[in-house]
């Protein structure tokens, strides 16, 4: 037979009657905080091949010139193919764009914007006049991940960055062997 332990007697008045404290509430997380959500990946499916044209009828209108623009500069230079080549399924499909058997650059879409990532040995990183590009441009040079040797950016087409595009680009070609 167990003992259940003596019940405390109190003496009736609600006032005297023991009471535990509240716990602190816990502080909201800041907006800051929040993970961020992952980048929204255009053409995730690798057996589902999108056109060249398919990139540009995800987007509005005005983007959709800037991209169909970068594409056209690209294809217009000497010897450029392009390509239609899959990353991966956090990347999905992109135009790829080779100049003699090397990547030139390549367009793919990011959440829905228009990105260009180009990588640059450092010749051809000395060639560009960083100062003279946009905000957008020199954002982008800032952001630059890799090496000295090799600068990997990714340059966004809205507003002045397409222009900044076509300024790296022709950089680019200017120290490519052909």
């Amino acid at each position: 037979m167990s003992k259940a332990p003596p019940e405390k007697k109190t003496s009736g008045r609600p006032d005297k009657v023991a009471t535990a404290k509240p716990a602190p509430a816990a502080k909201p997380a800041p907006a800051a905080a929040k993970a961020p959500k992952p980048p929204r990946v255009a053409f995730p499916k690798k057996n589902q091949q999108p056109t060249p044209a398919a990139f540009t009828a995800r987007l509005p209108l005005a983007l959709g010139k800037r991209f169909e623009a970068a594409r056209l500069f690209l294809l217009k230079q000497k010897d450029v193919v392009e390509d239609v080549y899959f990353y991966g399924p956090s990347t999905g499909w992109a135009l790829r764009y080779i100049l003699a058997g090397k990547p030139l650059c390549a367009l793919l879409l990011h959440s829905d914007w228009p990105v260009a990532i180009v990588s640059l040995e450092a010749a051809a990183s000395a060639v560009v006049d960083w100062r003279a590009l946009s905000p957008i441009g020199q954002r982008a040079q800032k952001a630059a991940h890799g090496s000295p040797s090799r600068l990997w950016l990714d340059i966004p087409l809205v507003g002045t960055g397409a222009a900044d595009f076509k300024v790296i680009i022709r950089a680019k070609l200017a120290t490519m062997a052909p």
